[in-house]
């Protein structure tokens, strides 16, 4: 006879209790029942666990056992006494929490900012002492009102994306920028520019935030080191780029606006605050940080210009993740043949693009038989200059711009600027100011006013002339007031008629008197005839030139 115990037909198997998918309170009452009644057959802890191996099924914890296989009765809800009071789940709690939960919905927020407006609301007024429970129970708390149901969300606003298709090769270029803090006295700006269809990855680096000058020639460096330009820039509404932006209108900065001008390029302007709109460009930004700035000690900017141009080359040589293809395979294939020719830009830093030319006494610059004015204080000095599309751009040997021309097509021609004229020589204002000093007058002003009018080209002249007449005379200030005011009246604004003016205001005479005033040279003595005289000789004339005609 067997010692092992007969297992009844109707006993429930703890597999299928284990198989169900139902409440967990459920599946212990049923495990509790199923020991009890294992325990009514007479079968003991040991007989209970080495049943439940045998039919190949996993039994549940000795501790376990024995608990329930010492209870009296089974419990109707065995979770009974392990449910926990919702410490939060009384007033004035609840409705401020849910009033705040709603106030919030949709948007992100930390439950310990919730738990901070409930110190502030309950316990600083001084209402309670403390809060019912610590931030864990709340956040407990605040996850039971939403599983059920007593928080009314409002229906989140969720984007909806599509599979952006790439563009042809060579089409677009996207450019943003970033910064990497290293400390409190170090940071680090880059700029990337990433080809969207090779995705291949250009990046250059400063110990400052670029501005729009500095932007644009890193970007005319990529296109040297590419080898070629691309048709369209893909950018944010950086300042650095643009200005403003008004209904999709976007006015570009001055420099920016240059640039794209001189190098033919089109512009795709995201949406404003929205990098989901530029993911190729914002991941590459992300991962120069953490692939190239994660792992390396950076004292100074040097150390970044060392290391960057080489992993660079190694990160184009990596299969991209994205496209799965490597980036430099597939611009040296396919891209690179795509791009548009170079063309030469103002914004080459480097200083072999530039022109010599040595300036000599007439200050223009040579170039292709037409000559260009610059200011006359660069005449006998070293200029550069560098020719981009229909223009030409000139600088000092330091490379400071002076000023730009327009490339003239007639040949020998003189091109000058209106700002490059000769100007009137400003030493005749220290004589104007010295006069003043000396005769100022009500009519002073209205008088240096004619003299600059009627001498604009010999004004020093006349007015150093009038200076050195006065103080031979050494007149009164009254009588240079009269004369003054008689040349202005009479318009006499030259030195000759300054000077008789002068003369005949002294003497006590106006401009119409002319008695004791003879001429300096008697004129040669003049024969006067009848007009009689004159009509013979007419008669005469006449009447010989008839009769050479009749014959």
């Amino acid at each position: 006879m067997s010692n092992q115990k007969e297992v009844p037909a109707d006993l429930p198997l703890y597999l299928f209790y284990t198989s169900m998918k139902g409440d967990q309170h459920m599946l212990a009452k049923q495990l509790m029942q199923e020991i009890q009644d294992l325990k009514l057959r007479g079968y003991t802890q040991t007989e209970i666990h080495d049943y439940y191996v045998e039919h190949g099924i996993k039994p549940p914890s000795r501790p376990t056992i024995s608990k329930y296989f010492k209870m009296d009765v089974v419990p109707d809800n065995p979770g009974e006494n392990l449910a926990k009071d919702k410490a939060f789940d009384v007033e004035p709690f609840k409705t401020t929490i849910i009033s705040t939960l709603e106030a919030n919905s949709g948007k992100d927020f930390c439950i310990s900012s919730v738990y901070d407006l409930l110190e502030e609301k309950f316990v600083d007024p001084g209402d309670y002492e403390k809060l019912p429970g610590n931030e864990q129970t709340l956040r407990n708390y605040v996850h039971y009102l939403m599983e059920s149901g007593q928080v009314n969300e409002e229906d989140e606003h969720r984007r909806i994306y599509d599979h952006v298709f790439d563009t042809p090769p060579g089409e677009q270029m996207l450019i943003d920028f970033g910064v990497e803090n290293i400390d409190n006295k170090l940071s680090i700006h880059f700029i990337c520019l990433l080809l969207r269809y090779s995705r291949l990855l250009c990046v250059y680096a400063q110990d400052h935030k670029y501005n729009a000058l500095e932007a644009c020639q890193a970007i005319y460096r990529s296109f040297c080191k590419l080898g070629g330009r691309p048709s369209v820039l893909v950018i944010d509404q950086d300042a650095v780029f643009v200005a403003s932006e008004t209904y999709g209108e976007v006015i570009k900065t001055r420099v920016f606006e240059d640039f794209c001008t001189e190098q033919e390029l089109k512009l795709w302007v995201c949406n404003k605050a929205d990098p989901e709109s530029k993911g190729p460009i914002e991941n590459a930004v992300g991962f120069v940080k953490k692939n190239f700035f994660s792992a390396r000690t950076i004292t100074c900017i040097d150390d970044v210009w060392r290391s960057l141009p080489g992993w660079l080359e190694r990160k184009n040589k990596r299969i991209h993740r994205a496209t799965l293809h490597i980036p430099i395979n597939v611009f040296q294939d396919i891209e690179k043949s795509a791009l548009k020719p170079l063309l030469p830009s103002v914004y080459e830093s480097s200083p072999n693009s530039f022109s010599d030319f040595e300036c000599k006494g007439m200050p223009y610059v040579l170039y292709k038989s037409c000559r260009y004015s610059v200011p006359r204080d660069y005449a006998y000095s070293r200029l550069k200059y560098k020719v981009t599309i229909g223009k030409i751009h000139i600088y000092d040997e330091n490379l400071k711009f002076i000023c730009t021309h327009l490339l003239s097509e007639r040949k020998g021609s003189y091109n000058q600027l209106p700002e490059h004229r000769k100007g009137e020589s400003g030493d005749w204002i220290d004589i104007m100011e010295r006069l003043r000093g000396k005769w100022n007058c009500y009519d002073f002003q209205h008088f240096i006013n004619g003299v600059k009018k009627e001498n604009p080209r010999h004004i020093s002249k006349q007015l150093g002339a009038i200076e050195r007449f006065l103080d031979s005379e050494d007149p009164d200030r009254k009588l240079v007031a009269d004369v003054l005011k008689i040349c202005c009246k009479n318009f006499r604004y030259q030195f000759s008629q300054f000077k008789v003016v002068y003369e005949y205001t002294k003497v006590g005479k106006s401009l119409t008197e002319t008695s004791g005033f003879k001429a300096s040279q008697e004129s040669d003595p003049v024969e006067y005839k009848d007009l009689k005289e004159y009509g013979k000789a007419f008669n005469d004339r006449v009447n010989n030139t008839g009769k050479e005609a009749a014959i």
